[in-house]
């Protein structure tokens, strides 16, 4: 009988080890995104020994333009990854299934990126898929968008295009009239700066 339980513990310790590291995180990192660069600047050297870091291995996925790599726009139109707005994108990837559990849109800072990661694992232990997009959907250019999903009992419907200013004070603006206490982020295109309101998803 001990001999069975020692077998079964050794065998649970295993299972839960691989589970552990089926896990990674993928980072599309955008060429000409400053927000990617500026993640790859502030947070990267810490993250490996950063907690969730030493459980969810980061891995920076290149993106030029509108163009994936070949696994990963193969991915999208299997529907395993949900539509990608912009760069960077952070995408919790389960390698046993090939598939996206959850992600974050966009970086805005250290500290608040630290603190969706935490969130967003923890959603994914309660089985849910924080940040999910439906089907394939394709992807824009990279820097070009930004998640503008309904805040939660806002009452204020707004779409992605809606809501994209050329100056910081415009977008505040928005950001005040929408509820959003008058915080924006932007995000960097082929055609320059973009502002929108509200803090990056």
């Amino acid at each position: 009988m001990k001999k069975l339980i020692l077998v079964f513990t050794i065998l649970c310790f295993i299972l839960l080890t691989n589970i552990g590291f089926a896990r990674e995180l993928l980072v599309l990192s955008g060429e000409n995104s400053q927000n990617s660069k500026r993640w790859q600047e502030e947070v990267l050297p810490e993250y490996s020994a950063s907690a969730p870091g030493k459980n969810l291995p980061a891995k920076i996925v290149a993106v030029k333009g509108n163009r994936f790599p070949e696994w990963l726009a193969k991915a999208l139109d299997e529907g395993r990854v949900g539509e990608i707005l912009g760069t960077p994108t952070f995408l919790i990837w389960d390698s046993t299934r090939g598939k996206e559990i959850g992600r974050i849109e966009g970086y805005t800072q250290k500290l608040r990126f630290f603190s969706q990661l935490k969130e967003a694992i923890s959603m994914i232990d309660q089985g849910q898929h924080p940040g999910k997009r439906e089907g394939s959907g394709g992807h824009r250019d990279e820097g070009s968008g930004g998640d503008q999903r309904q805040e939660e009992g806002s009452g204020n419907s707004s779409t992605l295009m809606d809501h994209i200013y050329k100056t910081p004070e415009e977008a505040k603006q928005a950001s005040e009239a929408l509820g959003l206490g008058g915080e924006i982020h932007t995000h960097q295109t082929p055609d320059g700066t973009i502002y929108m309101p509200g803090a990056t998803m």
